[in-house]
């Protein structure tokens, strides 16, 4: 294991594990980043003008449509793979 983190982890947790864990973490970091920078572009977009009204508000509902779908999937598949008949 991890020299310190010896003592406050279980045997079953390994290098690998954390390295995953990591990694999952990273990818949430980096795509949270992403989400909150294109909001921030659509944002200054509007206040500038840029971006017509019409467009922006579709834009705005093309986004929100996006995430229901997203989570209407998403439910499913969590109950699905926390089944225990296969």
């Amino acid at each position: 294991m991890i020299g310190v983190l010896d003592e406050y982890l279980p045997e079953r947790i390994t290098k690998t594990t954390l390295y995953h864990i990591v990694r999952w973490g990273l990818r949430i970091y980096i795509v949270s980043l992403l989400v909150i920078g294109a909001y921030s572009l659509l944002w200054v977009a509007e206040l500038a003008g840029i971006i017509p009204e019409a467009w922006l508000s579709t834009i705005w509902i093309a986004i929100a449509a996006m995430g229901t779908v997203f989570l209407v999937l998403l439910i499913p598949l969590f109950y699905t793979t926390r089944s225990t008949k296969r």
